[in-house]
């Protein structure tokens, strides 16, 4: 993991990998240790990533 993906006072609100796990936890189905949230937190170990995810509205939205 790059430095630039894990220093917290460059997110955006609402983009820190603390908010975006605890976001994507709340949604059913999504089980600790599943095929779907292993990717998931490789895949949010990119801010970029994070910001999209968390522009993307409501949660419907994002897994739809």
């Amino acid at each position: 993991m790059d430095k630039e993906s894990t220093i917290t006072s460059r997110d955006k609100k609402g983009c820190s990998i603390e908010k975006v796990i605890e976001k994507l936890h709340s949604i059913d189905g999504v089980n600790f240790g599943s095929a779907l949230h292993i990717f998931a937190t490789e895949f949010f170990s990119a801010r970029s990533k994070r910001e999209m995810w968390a522009t993307m509205g409501s949660t419907d939205r994002k897994i739809s």
